[in-house]
């Protein structure tokens, strides 16, 4: 005998009961995808509260599109426990806030680590967000010519990739590079994304200034000195003063003659004259005699001081001499300087 098939009812209650077994075992597993951060399973309960509450909580933050809040709390979570999931979550936050140097860094760990490995699904994941953050990054081979020159990448010492590259995010950046005794170069980057790129830089020496050829000592030549200034403004005055004296001792001169004169009509009188003034007259002709004799030899004197103070410099071939005279109460005195 054979046994008999079920029945149709039967078929369909059996069918609807391990559709809702599979729907309630995938429900759980689509959420977490959407979110994009992998749950931990079942066997990380034991991981340490503290772990676990980080996860926690940076989950909720990235579901509410926290990012910032959520990085924080992931590499909180890392540095408890560092794996491939943590790097996962770091390398996801860190795209979502554009920093695509670190998205490389953390994403690139997450398929590296073996602590927690990531299923095939979110590796596959993974790496497709990788690919997208190289898009949006600068790989430089940087050269540099003296080799201890020193690198600064916008203000703050460089962190190079495993190859010795470096890598710069989606922007404007700035490299210096110095060197002591060099002139110091700053370069300015636009990085747009995608390419690879080789700088090389090199510093020149600083220019060094050249040096002032030494003075040359004055030659001494001989030259011949100049001849003294002649001044003859004294000799000149003593001539004029001698000048005028000479006129005063004609004019006494003069009136001396006609009181000789008067005097001589006195002692030879015309007849029927008669002298009376004999005395006054021969007083006056005394004085007048007096002043004739005294300006002539002033006028003789001022005349000689005018002509022996006369100077006409000595000749360029002959020392210089002098011949002085001084005028004193007693007389003149000269004497002469070789």
């Amino acid at each position: 005998m054979h046994n008999p098939l079920p029945s149709f009812p039967a078929v369909r209650g059996i069918a609807i009961a391990l559709a809702a077994f599979s729907l309630a075992m995938f429900l759980p597993t689509a959420h977490a995808a959407g979110r994009g951060i992998e749950p931990p399973p079942a066997a990380e309960t034991a991981d340490d509260p503290a772990y676990k509450k980080a996860i926690d909580e940076g989950l909720a933050e990235y579901d509410a599109r926290h990012f910032e809040e959520a990085r924080i709390l992931f590499r909180r979570a890392h540095e408890i426990s560092p794996n491939a999931r943590t790097f996962r979550g770091i390398g996801m936050t860190s795209f979502e806030l554009r920093d695509y140097v670190s998205a490389v860094h953390n994403l690139s760990a997450a398929m590296q680590d073996e602590r927690k490995p990531l299923s095939s699904g979110k590796r596959q994941h993974t790496l497709e967000l990788l690919a997208r953050s190289r898009m949006f990054v600068d790989v430089y081979i940087l050269t540099v010519s003296p080799k201890n020159a020193q690198v600064l990448v916008d203000g703050h010492a460089p962190e190079y990739e495993s190859d010795g590259t470096l890598m710069f995010g989606f922007g404007s950046h700035t490299i210096e590079v110095r060197a002591p005794g060099m002139v110091p170069r700053t370069l300015p980057l636009d990085v747009r994304g995608g390419q690879r790129k080789e700088l090389p830089v090199s510093l020149e020496p600083v220019p060094v200034a050249p040096k002032a050829a030494p003075e040359a000592a004055p030659v001494a030549t001989a030259t011949e000195p100049l001849p003294p200034t002649v001044s003859n403004g004294g000799a000149i005055a003593w001539l004029i003063a001698g000048g005028a004296t000479a006129l005063l001792a004609g004019g006494a001169g003069y009136y001396l003659y006609t009181r000789q004169t008067q005097l001589d009509n006195c002692h030879n009188p015309t007849p029927g004259l008669q002298c009376t003034n004999e005395s006054s007259m021969k007083t006056w002709r005394n004085v007048a005699l007096g002043m004739t004799i005294g300006a002539g030899t002033a006028a003789l004197t001022m005349a000689l001081i005018g002509i022996l103070s006369w100077e006409s410099g000595p000749a360029p071939s002959q020392a210089p001499s002098a011949f002085n005279c001084m005028v004193s109460p007693l007389g003149i005195s000269c004497g002469s300087t070789f």
